[in-house]
Order: C-alpha cells, then sequence, then structure tokens
C-alpha cells in the first residue's frame, strides 16, 4: 500500500465510530487493490491507476457517511455534507454580521458606553441570530431532501459539496481546514486590536483615572499608532490571502514569520523608548505604586510569548509541508 493509498483511507476513517475503523480499513485497502488491478490490466501505470481509482470512490467524508451506521435523521447522506459545508461558511459571517449591528446600536442608543452594559446587550441577539441561522438551514434541507427529486438532490449534492480530487490529500495533510480557520479568528483579533488605541476608560468604569480618555497615550499618533495599524494591514492580507487560498503555503509562513519578528522588535523598542499608557493614568496608579518597571517587563513577556508561540505553530506547518511533499514524492 502507498503513502497515498494510506493516506486516503486514514482520511476516511478518521470520520467513523472508533469500532468501525478496523474493519473499514481492510474492506477499503482491498477495494482499492482490486480496482488498482483492474485499471493495470487495460494498460495504466501504477501512478495512474492509484489514482484513477481513487478518485472514483471520491471525497472521503461522503465516502465515510455512506460507511457510518448511525443514519442522518434529519438530512440524508447525500445532502448532508452540503449542509454542513453551509453552516461552516455561514455562521462566521453571521455572527460577524451580528455583532458588528448590535455593537452599532449599543453606541448609537447610550450615552455612556461601557464593556459590561455591552456585553450584557448584545450577548442575547447575537445567540438568537445563531440559532435562527441554524433552525432556517436546518428546515430548508429538511424540506429539500423530502420535496426534490433525486435528480435534484443528486445535482445539489455535486454542485454544492466542496470539490474533491486526490490533490485535496496533500492540501488536508497541511491543516487546510485549520489554517482557514485560523485565518478567520485571526481577522477577528486584528479588528479587535485596532480597536485598543480608541477604546475610552469609561468603557471600563474607570473614567475618573483620565477624563475618559483613550487608555493609550495619544502622543503616539505623530508616528507609533500609524505604523502599529500598517502590521495589522499587513497582518490582515496574509489572513485574507490564507482564506482565499483556502491552504497554508510556504511563500505565507515565510511572510508570517517575517512580521512575527518585525512586530516583536516594533513592539519591543515602543515599550522600552515610549510612554504606552496615557500619561495621566501613568502619573496616578503605576508611579505611586513605583510598578512601571515592572509593567515594562509585562509587555515584553506578552510579546515575546505571543511572537515565540506563532513561530511555533509556523515551524510546525512548515515541517508538515515538507512531509507532504515527501510521502507525495515517495507514493
Amino acid at each position: 500500500m502507498t503513502a497515498l493509498t494510506r493516506r486516503y483511507i486514514d482520511q476516511v476513517v478518521a470520520h467513523l465510530p472508533e469500532g468501525q475503523r478496523e474493519d473499514i480499513s481492510r474492506e477499503l485497502a482491498a477495494l482499492i487493490s482490486d480496482m488498482q488491478e483492474e485499471r493495470l490490466a487495460t494498460g495504466a501505470g501504477e501512478a495512474a491507476a492509484e489514482r484513477d481509482a481513487l478518485e472514483e470512490l471520491g471525497d472521503p467524508a461522503r465516502l465515510a457517511a455512506r460507511y457510518r451506521n448511525a443514519p442522518n435523521y434529519l438530512i440524508g447522506p447525500e445532502l448532508y455534507p452540503v449542509y454542513v459545508r453551509s453552516l461552516q461558511w455561514l455562521m462566521p459571517m453571521v455572527l460577524g454580521i451580528a455583532l458588528i449591528v448590535n455593537i452599532v446600536v449599543y453606541f448609537t442608543t447610550e450615552a455612556e458606553a461601557n464593556i459590561g452594559a455591552m456585553i450584557g446587550q448584545i450577548v442575547g441577539p447575537v445567540i438568537s441570530a445563531l440559532f435562527w441561522l441554524l433552525g432556517s438551514v436546518t428546515l430548508f434541507f429538511w424540506v429539500f431532501e423530502r420535496v426534490a427529486q433525486p435528480r435534484d438532490k443528486a445535482a445539489v449534492a455535486r454542485d454544492g459539496a466542496r470539490r474533491w480530487s486526490v490533490d485535496d490529500l496533500e492540501i488536508e495533510v497541511a491543516h487546510a481546514r485549520e489554517a482557514r480557520s485560523e485565518a478567520i479568528v485571526g481577522l477577528v483579533m486584528l479588528v479587535l486590536l485596532a480597536l485598543v488605541p480608541l477604546i475610552p476608560t469609561t468603557f471600563f468604569y474607570v473614567g475618573h483615572l483620565n477624563d475618559g480618555g483613550p487608555f493609550v497615550n495619544q502622543d503616539l499618533w505623530t508616528f507609533w499608532l500609524p505604523a502599529y495599524y500598517v502590521l495589522l494591514g499587513v497582518e490582515a492580507m496574509l489572513g485574507i490571502w490564507t482564506i482565499v487560498r483556502g491552504r497554508t503555503t510556504r511563500p505565507r509562513l515565510a511572510a508570517r514569520v517575517a512580521l512575527d519578528v518585525v512586530a516583536g522588535v516594533f513592539f519591543t523598542v515602543l515599550v522600552l523608548t515610549q510612554q504606552v499608557i496615557d500619561p495621566a493614568i501613568d502619573s496616578g496608579i503605576l508611579q505611586a505604586s513605583r510598578a512601571m518597571d515592572w509593567v515594562d517587563v509585562l509587555y515584553l513577556v506578552v510579546i515575546w510569548g505571543v511572537v515565540l508561540w506563532d513561530l511555533y505553530v509556523c515551524v510546525k506547518y512548515w515541517r508538515t509541508l515538507g512531509m507532504s511533499e515527501r510521502l507525495v514524492t515517495s507514493g
């Protein structure tokens, strides 16, 4: 059995209960071997015969759905992958839209904003929006499953499901799904980080510290804060690149590593040479407690902790990509 066939079988049985995996693995190995023998008998090469056999079996997730003992009661196995894929795309979009809309509504209707009241006001509507989405999509597929003609269901399953080929085996080894999810979460975090220099102290019920001004020293707008937003913009472009490509690539990893190092150096110089916190706050609690040196050390520990962790993740992705290339070559 080649590495490519082994990888295909592993991805099929990963969707199955533990008790079924060993039997299904043996059954699939025998089936794929027979399919390859049929193609070899017609004069096809070994690599081509293997690839054609796997292409005929199709997407591992959909093949696993046919092996699974437990039925999908609401959505049949033919439409279930399309149903799950629809939710995977729609739920992040609805979550983002609901958060933005409710935050805007809160700020436009409240005279004095603070984070506790905002969270309390938006959590309920956001959860309701997600439940409405889940219910609406499930109801649509439940009705379609029962009223559509078999040829229509087959067409939706064929057109709406993720396009699959043997090449996707290498993509999945590179953790394409994790990379895309990570990029989406990263974009949300970048939006939150972009808001940090703008958040007033009243947002956390401590407006008395500096008459309701931002926590961040506004003198940094002369250079440091614009440079900060440039770094966020570059990171956002890398995230969008990953989402569009649907996978992690070595050029993207190299750019991410370079950006991590630049960001680490940037924030280190910022902390060591500038007054990051609003001077009105520094001259109050922090200086009164003589804690500024420790605050700077804490900043640096957090900065380089985040940088080193992201570099570690990049190294793991890089090694995985290299392993994928070796397996494909050897297969």
